[in-house]
């Protein structure tokens, strides 16, 4: 096995390759070129490998075709085929969403519909239109209610859905569940009960199936099959991401982590947010609600991609705060609310389009600002103070993250954006609302070579490699 390693993420927008030296644990280049999922995806790869050759000079010789990987350790994480779109079916409505939302955590799923209670054949009707690729079919603890879960397997079985259903609800009546499904004809997947008893969340087995799920649906990309006698196509990219965090984070035996930490991951289509760690509430005085948080959480705020969500954002904040961001960024630099609103627009409609002018690296940067404050305000808890019979309390909802030591800021802006360093410098001083338990004082690193999903990666063969690689690409910014 030569020392250079290939890792690779076929991604929606761009086909993205790093080059690590194995021995030295260092990224040695990366590129990146438009993934041609409507073609063939060799040729986008093809095409990032002769551009990292023409930079760094990694092969014998220009490639000519994939042939050159031969020999190298090559790993590719892929969300080209998109995400699964999936709907979950439970039994109460809170506690649906949550479980559904864990499930999907990383795995190369989001939740568009959610059911809950016995089912209406109008609530069939709506699945059917949100054009889901896969159904989560939940309901009832271990021993619980059965009746619901039976009642919507036997509405489902007689109906025309034609996705893959994955039961992960009450045990006791599984094999029920199971025989009612297969004799309507549908796909079934099981799984353990996605809340086995009041209170507790497990949904690993769900996850890995759902990830299952997603590895058979990419490889029907054109031309990744034929990927796969050179390159392993492991992960989808959000889990490779979040493995990647859990791992910087935790360490190995041999390497240690860096903690407990808040990722940021701004992309054209959605900004993510993952936290490690498990965000007790601190202080005195304070009440807990809701379900427990899991320890390595992931969100995806799906309207605030800086591309194809762009002018959601600016609707979202209004001109008056998008003017405000800007002055307090760039004060020398006037530019009318007009022609930011038709950059906005335009970038909106056309997503590949790369800033022309200075400005335009600006407006990015300021949408980017507002989305990742947006993102984290949503994903990180909540509280409000009330009056007891003993005095004033804290009621706390979610993770409270106000201590946690470090933020990473990752994602295509970061990179390729002059001001990059701007979306997220002086992050720990902008906390005003005391009832949004975002970091306070964390140090801010920059992932400058986009590392997280090779590290996600590199994670599966070789875990002390990629902690060192995770721990030597991260770029510490002052905190101004």
């Amino acid at each position: 096995m030569l020392s250079i390693a290939f890792l690779i993420d076929f991604g929606s927008t761009f086909t993205k390759v790093v080059a690590v030296d194995l021995d030295k644990s260092l990224v040695v280049g990366r590129s990146q070129a438009p993934t041609t999922i409507h073609t063939d995806v060799r040729e986008g790869l093809l095409q990032a490998l002769s551009v990292l050759h023409e930079r760094h000079s990694l092969f014998a010789h220009p490639p000519e075709n994939l042939d050159v990987l031969s020999g190298h350790l090559a790993l590719a994480s892929s969300s080209a085929a998109g995400g699964l779109r999936m709907a979950v079916i439970g039994l109460v409505p809170g506690l649906t969403l949550l479980a559904a939302s864990q499930a999907a955590l990383g795995a190369g799923a989001k939740v568009v519909g959610a059911f809950a209670f016995k089912l209406a054949s109008k609530a069939i009707d709506e699945i059917v239109r949100l054009r889901v690729d896969m159904l989560l079919l939940t309901g009832g603890t271990d021993r619980g209610d059965s009746a619901t879960i039976l009642h919507n397997a036997c509405l489902l079985a007689n109906s025309s859905v034609s996705v893959p259903i994955i039961v992960a609800g009450n045990q006791a009546v599984r094999p029920q569940v199971c025989e009612i499904l297969q004799a309507g004809g549908k796909e079934v997947r099981l799984t353990d009960n996605v809340m086995p008893s009041s209170g507790v969340i497990a949904v690993d087995s769900t996850r890995d199936e759902i990830r299952k799920l997603f590895i058979e649906r990419i490889t029907h990309a054109r031309g990744m099959s034929a990927i796969t006698e050179l390159v392993s196509v492991v992960l989808p990219t959000p889990m490779a991401v979040l493995n990647g965090v859990r791992l910087g984070a935790v360490g190995t035996d041999q390497e240690e982590g860096w903690g407990e930490m808040l990722v940021v991951d701004v992309g054209g289509a959605t900004t993510d947010v993952h936290s490690i760690g498990y965000g007790y509430p601190a202080g005195e005085n304070v009440i807990t609600q809701g379900l427990p948080e899991p320890y390595a959480k992931r969100t995806v705020e799906g309207d605030l991609g800086i591309r194809f969500n762009a002018a959601t954002i600016l609707e979202q904040v209004g001109p008056d705060r998008f003017d405000a961001e800007w002055r307090s960024m760039f004060p020398q630099l006037q530019v009318s609310r007009d022609e930011i609103g038709r950059y906005i627009n335009e970038i909106s409609e056309k997503t590949a389009r790369i800033p022309e002018e200075n400005w335009h690296t600006i407006a990015d940067v300021v949408l980017a600002r507002l989305a990742v404050d947006i993102a984290v305000e949503r994903h990180v808890g909540k509280r409000e103070r009330i009056v007891t019979s003993a005095g004033q309390a804290w009621v706390h909802y979610g993770k409270d993250l106000r201590n946690t030591p470090r933020l990473i800021a990752t994602g295509g802006v970061f990179v390729h954006n002059p001001y990059g360093s701007m979306i997220v410098r002086g992050s720990g001083k902008r906390q005003l609302d005391a009832t949004v338990l975002r970091p306070e004082r964390p140090q801010v690193y920059l992932d400058n070579s986009y590392i997280l999903y090779a590290v996600g990666l590199l994670g599966e063969n070789s875990p002390d490699l990629a902690v060192r690689l995770f721990k030597t690409s991260m770029t510490l910014l002052a905190n101004k």
